[in-house]
C-alpha cells in the first residue's frame, strides 16, 4: 500500500518526486498543462515517480507549505480527464494513475507514473517552449525533467529497452541513438547539473526582478583524473569550514554566513537562497559550485573586484578540504542582461558594455584560489575588455 502522507511530506524533489502548488486543472493554460506532460514523460522514461499537487514552495524554494486543494481544485483532477490529456501527447501511452488522498485533513492530488515496460515514451506534439515533438524526456537526480541529450542518457534508455524487449526493438532504438547526437549547452567541461541549476534559479529570480536586471553567474567545475563524488555531510562541512576561514581572514563573503548555513540538501547538492533573494548558491557532490548574484544597475569596479576576490577565496578554502584540492578546474563567468550596463572605473570615464551577455571561460587549478588575487585580476582584465575599458 502506498504511503501517500510520506510522499506529500517528504519535502525534497528528486528523480522520483515532484511538487506543484495548488492549481485547478480545468483552468490551466495549454503551456501549464504541458509541464505535467513533460514531468510524466520524464518519470516514465526513468524510474517512475509521483507528482504531488497541493504543496507550495517556501521563500527558499523548499516544497514545505502544505496547503492542499480546495474541493473544486481536487475534483478538477479527474483521473480519466488528466490521464487522457497527458497520453494524447505521448507514444506509447504512459501507465498513469491519479490519486486524491486526504492527508491531515487536506486533499491532495497525486499522479503516480510507472516506468516504461517495453519502449521509452516519446513526445508526439510540441507545446510552446514546454514540450518538443520527437523528444525523449528523462528525470535527473537533481529533480529536473529535461530532454535526453547526452550519449550516455540515450544509451541508458536503449539499454533498459533492450533488456525489456531486446530482439524486437534493438535495431529501432539503435537508430534513435544514432539520429539524436549528444548536445551539451555548457560545453564538455561542465556537467548537465550546471544548466539545471541555472534554470532552477532563473525561474525563482524572474518572479521578483524587473526584466533586464543584470545577473552574475559564477560556475567552477573541478576536472579530476577520475570522477569523484563526496557526501552531503562532507559538502556541508567543507562549506562551513570555508566560511570560518574567511572570517579568520577578515573577509566578508557576499553571502551572509547565516544564510549560507541555512542551505538545504537535495539528493545531489546543497542549495540556498539569501533572505534578500539577491544571491543563490548550489554546491554539488561532484564538485560543481554555482553562485548567482543580482548586480546593481551600475557597477563599481573597486567593489566588484573586491567581491570577486572574496568569492574566489571562499572557493579556494572550500576545495582545500575536499578530494578536489589541487585538481584542474574550469571556471565560467556569465553576466546576463549586460547590454548598456555601465561600470564606474577609478580615474576613467564610466565604461559601457555593448553586448547582451558576457561569457568568460578560463582554466585554473583549485589551489590557485587560495591566493585569489592573480586569478581575480586575470578575470577582471577579461571583463574590462567586454566593457571596452582600459586595463589597469
Amino acid at each position: 500500500m502506498t504511503d501517500y502522507k510520506e510522499l506529500v511530506c517528504r519535502g525534497v524533489e528528486s528523480d522520483l518526486l515532484d511538487y506543484k502548488a495548488p492549481v485547478n486543472w480545468n483552468t490551466l493554460s495549454k503551456a501549464q498543462k504541458a509541464k505535467f506532460v513533460r514531468h510524466a514523460l520524464a518519470f516514465a522514461n526513468t524510474r517512475g515517480g509521483a507528482i504531488v499537487i497541493g504543496v507550495r514552495e517556501d521563500i527558499n524554494g523548499h516544497p514545505s507549505v502544505y496547503e492542499g486543494l480546495s474541493d473544486e481544485e481536487c475534483h478538477s483532477f479527474d483521473p480519466s480527464t488528466v490521464v487522457t490529456y497527458i497520453n494524447s501527447y505521448v507514444d506509447p501511452a504512459i501507465d498513469l494513475t491519479v490519486e486524491r488522498p486526504l492527508i491531515d485533513g487536506k486533499r491532495y492530488a497525486i499522479l503516480i507514473i510507472k516506468p516504461f515496460s517495453d519502449i521509452p515514451h516519446v513526445c508526439t506534439h510540441g507545446i510552446e517552449d514546454e514540450l518538443r515533438c520527437g523528444v525523449f524526456y528523462i528525470r535527473t537526480a537533481s529533480a529536473s525533467s529535461r530532454p535526453a541529450s547526452r550519449a550516455g542518457e540515450m544509451h541508458d534508455l536503449v539499454r533498459r529497452a533492450l533488456r525489456n524487449q531486446r530482439d524486437l526493438l534493438g535495431n529501432l532504438l539503435r537508430d534513435i541513438l544514432t539520429d539524436q547526437p549528444a548536445q551539451r549547452s555548457s560545453g564538455e567541461l561542465f556537467p548537465p547539473e550546471y544548466d539545471e541549476s541555472v534554470a532552477f534559479f532563473a525561474k525563482r529570480l524572474n518572479q521578483d526582478l524587473p526584466r533586464k536586471t543584470p545577473v552574475l553567474d559564477i560556475a567552477i567545475m573541478p576536472q579530476p583524473a577520475e570522477p569523484v563524488n563526496i557526501s552531503l555531510t562532507e559538502l556541508k562541512y567543507s562549506a562551513n569550514d570555508a566560511l570560518k576561514n574567511l572570517q579568520r581572514a577578515n573577509s566578508d563573503f557576499v553571502v551572509p554566513a547565516a544564510d549560507m548555513l541555512a542551505s538545504y540538501a537535495t539528493n545531489v547538492s546543497l542549495r540556498g537562497i539569501a533572505q534578500n533573494r539577491k544571491c543563490f548558491w548550489q554546491l554539488f557532490q561532484n564538485g560543481l559550485l554555482h553562485l548567482r548574484f543580482v548586480l546593481p544597475e551600475q557597477l563599481e569596479y573597486a567593489a566588484f573586484a573586491s567581491q570577486l576576490e572574496t568569492i574566489l577565496l571562499f572557493v579556494g578554502y572550500f576545495y582545500s578540504s575536499t578530494p578536489f584540492a589541487g585538481t584542474p578546474a574550469a571556471l565560467k563567468i556569465t553576466v546576463a542582461n549586460s547590454g548598456n550596463l555601465p561600470m564606474n572605473i577609478p580615474d576613467n570615464a564610466p565604461a559601457i558594455c555593448r553586448i547582451d551577455e558576457i561569457i568568460i571561460e578560463e582554466k585554473f587549478n583549485t589551489d590557485d584560489f587560495t591566493a585569489p588575487r592573480q586569478p581575480a585580476q586575470k578575470l577582471l582584465r577579461e571583463l574590462l575588455v567586454r566593457f571596452n575599458a582600459p586595463a589597469f
